[in-house]
């Protein structure tokens, strides 16, 4: 099962997704800050926001765990990092580029797992 909670930017998507995911006791997923942090991920490692294979292939190797309240990458907690200005920048530019919105799909369908799944759209 899947619920997406869909809305415009800062009409708190995010604060309804995770309170529901925890009532429910299902998985979170927020869509938008996968992007975030690919963008993250990528100035931190020196991959050019301009490499969609390059970013498509570190994306795909990325663990990601979304809480109620923090994101956690590879263990690291990114929650702050992935809502600055400069990562959001970032998001912009690779979030254009095929490859990597290619990968964003699979990862937004790994993330569907029992007993379901609460997604900010």
């Amino acid at each position: 099962m899947i619920v997406v909670v869909m809305g415009v930017s800062g009409s708190g998507k995010t604060t309804v997704s995770a309170l529901l995911a925890a009532r429910l006791g299902w998985h979170l997923l927020d869509s938008g800050a996968l992007y975030r942090i690919v963008a993250a991920c990528a100035l931190d490692r020196g991959i050019p926001l301009d490499d969609p294979t390059e970013l498509a292939a570190m994306a795909l190797g990325l663990d990601i765990v979304f809480e109620a309240d923090r994101v956690l990458v590879d263990g690291d907690d990114l929650t702050l990092l992935i809502r600055t200005e400069e990562v959001s920048e970032g998001a912009s530019r690779v979030a254009i580029l095929q490859p990597v919105r290619d990968t964003i799909l699979d990862l937004q369908r790994a993330l569907r797992r029992s007993p379901g799944l609460v997604a900010d759209g």
